[in-house]
């Protein structure tokens, strides 16, 4: 994919998202662009507390581990996060690459862990597999730590699907929703816009 054709995908999801009230837009910084979209959710997590048992031989008495007080307590957590998503182009791969962050009601940026448990990536990926799936990386344009897809893939991607009408739409309707990025709504309208039926 050529930049040029990057833009003008952007562009289109831009213009057909404006009245959505998770809408993308462009984001300008020095010589770079992207796109940008945030969107607030309710979001559940398992959540499993353990006491934290002291241990000591010589104090048999600080051995907690027994006590029925520092039982493990399960449950789901419900919390409202802010998901941030940046589609970037990728020079080096020739092709989108999706960053996005997760933030607490607070303002504070989830680490990666966290991210993982909000997003469930263990039920659709391998354990072993977690640091390949999603990572943490550097934005190419605003330096900071961003959570990442990793674009090595996306290349087959879009050539598999070369008479798209939108690629950067389908890398997004593909990806997104292992990342809680849903675009479907947004794919309905494009093809409306351009009288696909």
């Amino acid at each position: 994919m050529h930049l040029r054709e990057f833009i003008e995908c952007c562009n289109d999801l831009v213009r057909c998202s404006e009245d959505s009230p998770q809408a993308w837009r462009w984001v300008v910084e020095g010589d770079h662009s992207y796109i940008c979209m945030k969107k607030r959710e309710l979001t559940c997590v398992l959540q499993t507390k353990q006491c934290d048992a002291v241990q000591d031989e010589h104090f048999a008495e600080l051995n907690l581990e027994a006590d029925p007080a520092c039982a493990s307590k399960s449950g789901i957590l419900s919390r409202m996060v802010l998901y941030e998503y940046h589609v970037v182009y990728n020079e080096s791969y020739a092709v989108p690459m999706l960053l996005f962050n997760i933030y607490d009601e607070g303002g504070s940026r989830l680490d990666l862990e966290e991210a993982w448990d909000v997003l469930k990536i263990g039920d659709s990926v391998d354990t072993s597999a977690k640091y390949h799936a999603v990572t943490m990386v550097h934005h190419p344009i605003v330096f900071r730590p961003y959570l990442s897809l990793h674009p090595c893939k996306t290349p087959e991607l879009l050539d598999s699907l070369s008479h798209s009408a939108n690629a950067v739409l389908s890398f997004l309707t593909t990806y997104g929703p292992y990342v809680n990025l849903r675009q479907d709504d947004l794919a309905a309208s494009l093809l409306r816009t351009i009288g696909v039926q």
